[in-house]
């Protein structure tokens, strides 16, 4: 059988076997310049590009070990000599307290706040644990806000928030008579000594309740609504010149006066009109000369209107 030949032959083929060697070379060239340009490794051929793959990864792999292994050393080392410096610095006299400064203090003495943070003069600086020192501030009843700070190198700053008084309460199920703030918030037995030129709330009951807590109930939270209302200083109604508010169930809020005998029946529900209203009514009282004569106001009697009721001449 005839062997089939190529349809190039002679100077053809050899012409032909010339530019495809030329392009093989063109091509391998481009491949190896496009290479080091992108960072790429070289490229082989054949088996030899598998072997110097193998081998360029396998040496990276053991650079990257090494490195890996040098970066946690370092970071170790580094960690250690923090800690090392953070507790030299712990020791260092020239960061001790030397120097307490408390602000904020109107009821409470210095000292007595200073126990209950425990804190004290000569203790490192850096030792304290603020947080934990604030909030053993803010569990004590007449505190209501506390912050700590740190003055570089050697001091402190305590500011505080006392709550203020606004009223007294006598809880109809306990001896005592306790404070009230504010906002409504009963939060300290009266001691010996302490003041009590202040209203009183009664008929409120609040048994084996919290040592903090609001007056929830409704008629409490109307007396403290209109004590607030009173706190702002009018001259016909200052707070001074109340010495009870008493809360009745069925009667709601009744006012007694410090100097007047009669109660002010202020009933449930517009608190702050009632309020402006009576401060009108004790306005026209005082200036006819008629307050000596008042048996009872009642401003529940009906909507818009005020009872005045008179002693028998």
């Amino acid at each position: 059988m005839k062997k089939s030949q190529s349809p190039l032959v002679g100077s053809q083929r050899r012409r032909y076997q010339q530019r495809r060697a030329v392009r093989s070379n063109t091509f391998r060239r481009f491949r190896t310049a496009f290479a080091q340009e992108h960072g790429l490794p070289p490229v082989g051929n054949g088996p030899y590009r598998i072997a110097a793959d193998s081998s360029r990864q396998g040496g990276l792999l053991l650079r990257l070990s090494k490195t890996g292994i040098l970066a946690g050393l370092l970071a170790v080392l580094l960690a250690m000599l923090v800690l090392r410096g953070w507790q030299l610095l712990e020791q260092s006299d020239a960061f001790r307290v030397r120097q307490i400064t408390v602000q904020g203090c109107r009821t409470l003495r210095e000292e007595q706040l200073l126990a209950w943070a425990e804190l004290r003069q000569g203790v490192p600086l850096l030792k304290l644990r603020l947080p934990e020192a604030e909030q053993r501030l803010r569990q004590q009843p007449w505190i209501e806000q506390a912050s700590i700070r740190r003055v570089w190198p050697d001091s402190l700053v305590v500011d505080v928030k006392e709550r203020r008084p606004l009223a007294l309460i006598k809880l109809e199920d306990q001896p005592e008579l306790r404070y009230v703030d504010q906002n409504g918030m009963v939060f300290a037995v009266v001691e010996p000594g302490q003041d009590l030129d202040f209203p009183v709330i009664t008929g409120i009951s609040q048994a084996d309740g919290p040592q903090i807590f609001s007056l929830a109930d409704k008629g409490a939270a109307e007396a403290a609504q209109f004590l607030r209302l009173v706190a702002q200083g009018n001259p016909l109604l200052p707070l001074q010149a109340l010495s009870e508010i008493h809360v009745s169930r069925d009667k709601g809020i009744i006012a007694y006066l410090a100097e007047r005998p009669f109660p002010i029946y202020i009933g449930y529900g517009n608190i702050k009109t009632r309020y402006y209203q009576l401060v009108r009514l004790l306005e026209r009282l005082y200036r006819k000369e008629k307050i000596e004569h008042v048996r009872e106001i009642r401003m529940d009697y009906q909507a818009g209107r005020i009872l005045v009721a008179s002693l028998a001449p």
